[in-house]
C-alpha cells in the first residue's frame, strides 16, 4: 500500500475528504 492508497482508505473509513485525510496522515507522520 502506498501513501495515496492509504489516504483513500482513511478518507473512506472516516467519511472525510481525501484532502482532509492527507492532512491528517501528514500530521500523524510529522508527529512520529
Amino acid at each position: 500500500m502506498n501513501k495515496s492508497e492509504l489516504v483513500d482508505a482513511i478518507a473512506s473509513e472516516a467519511g472525510m475528504s481525501k484532502a482532509d485525510a492527507a492532512r491528517a496522515l501528514n500530521a500523524t507522520t510529522d508527529a512520529i
